[in-house]
């Protein structure tokens, strides 16, 4: 029995459906990225922060991401096989290293910015110019706001007055 997707998603939490949004998207995408350039979009993604930000050390992308720590190194050794990236050790502290796009990154870069921007294009598709602005715009706020010291108390009091409920029945 098949079952209408827009009736399983009607009730579903906001979360959730961007969820399914970013995972259908990458799945959809990836393909795409893995021929043309030769890296998944989640280590695109990595190979361009690095190729904006040349130098950046890991412990930053990690924090910027956000993705798991142990994601991030596998990601940057498969970039650093590949021969996209390099690294250079800190002359100060020999822990500590900066990340750097080689030639073949930059170019495979320049080369994802435009699949990016097609993919992007093709995504928002049914979506007027205006309601994308917006959503733009939402998003960013979102962004910023999820990493406010605020919004992680909040999320600690939700948690300790579950645990209350939970102890008190």
């Amino acid at each position: 029995m098949s079952m209408d997707l827009n009736t399983i998603f009607q009730n579903s939490a906001m979360t959730h459906r961007l969820d399914v949004l970013v995972g259908e998207s990458i799945r959809l995408n990836d393909p795409l990225f893995v021929e043309s350039i030769g890296c998944t979009i989640r280590e695109y993604r990595v190979l361009r922060m690095i190729d904006e930000h040349g130098g950046i050390a890991f412990n930053e992308i990690n924090r910027i991401t956000g993705l798991d720590r142990s994601l991030v190194s596998r990601q940057i050794r498969t970039l650093i096989k590949r021969e996209l990236i390099y690294r250079v050790n800190s002359a100060t502290d020999a822990r500590r290293f900066g990340l750097f796009t080689t030639e073949t990154g930059k170019a495979a870069c320049e080369h994802g910015r435009k699949l990016s921007a097609e993919a992007e294009k093709a995504l928002f598709e049914p979506l007027q110019d205006s309601e994308l602005e917006l959503l733009n715009g939402l998003l960013d706020k979102l962004v910023f706001w999820i990493r406010d010291p605020s919004y992680s108390a909040r999320v600690q009091t939700l948690q300790h007055a579950q645990e209350e409920q939970l102890t008190h029945g």
